[in-house]
């Protein structure tokens, strides 16, 4: 399975962290963004897209463990095979 990159982008907005406030009957306040014009959409964060990062790095550390796995076998193998050699000496 390869990974299809997310390509994420920065929600760009005129006036972040801009609310407009209204007092409500209650004594309660209730904000609504008021950011002004969107310069560039952001990536939206979602579930979605998280776990597809989230299997491609499970992807990468079973490969990783399967690498590390093979390269110590390796080394047993050419170990043995040293040992065998100075026998022989």
């Amino acid at each position: 399975m390869s990974y299809t990159r997310i390509n994420w982008k920065d929600h760009i907005v005129e006036r972040p962290k801009t609310y407009d406030v209204t007092h409500n009957e209650d004594d309660t306040v209730t904000l609504a963004e008021s950011n002004g014009h969107v310069h560039q959409q952001g990536t939206p964060l979602s579930a979605n897209n998280f776990n597809k990062m989230d299997e491609a790095l499970q992807h990468i550390s079973i490969a990783f463990d399967m690498y590390v796995t093979q390269t110590q076998a390796q080394i047993r193998s050419l170990q043995s095979e040293i040992e065998d050699l100075k026998k022989n000496i």
